[in-house]
């Protein structure tokens, strides 16, 4: 027997990925004059709070595979806004951290980052956004950890 769902369950996937899209666009659109992409700004992102990373620990904290994140570590070597240093103990290991070109673009793209929250937090009520922000952070930690399978 098929169960008979509500409007709201069958229109989630729709409502998901269009609040998903329009984010993405809007942070996409912004960070454009940068000559940054919303991948990189992550990757800057995540080399800024974990200063001298390798790249198998970057992998990972932007859930991509190894090859993914060479290409992207390559194209923001080119653009100055990473450099990469031997490491101490394993020396075939490279440790990554951001130029000064690099952390200037990132905190510029940190602001843009925080408009777009501004922006999405007046669009919910008031007393609404820290209970959003514990929503995602729960759905993203629940999917990304594999609890549902």
């Amino acid at each position: 027997m098929k169960k008979i769902s509500s409007l709201a369950d069958d229109r989630f996937p729709v409502l998901l990925r269009g609040a998903w899209f329009g984010i993405n666009k809007s942070f996409r659109t912004r960070l454009k004059p940068l000559g940054l992409t919303t991948t990189q700004f992550t990757v800057l992102r995540c080399i800024y709070e974990n200063e001298g990373i390798n790249q198998m620990e970057l992998a990972k904290l932007i859930s991509t595979n190894q090859n993914n994140s060479s290409s992207l570590i390559k194209r923001l070597y080119k653009l100055d806004f990473i450099k990469k240093k031997v490491g101490v103990e394993d020396r075939r290991s490279s440790l990554i951290e951001l130029t000064r070109k690099g952390k200037s673009c990132f905190q510029k793209a940190e602001k843009i980052a925080h408009g777009v929250h501004e922006e999405i937090a007046r669009a919910l009520p008031r007393d609404k956004e820290k209970d959003f922000i514990e929503l995602l952070s729960t759905c993203t930690n629940n999917l990304s950890t594999g609890e549902n399978e």
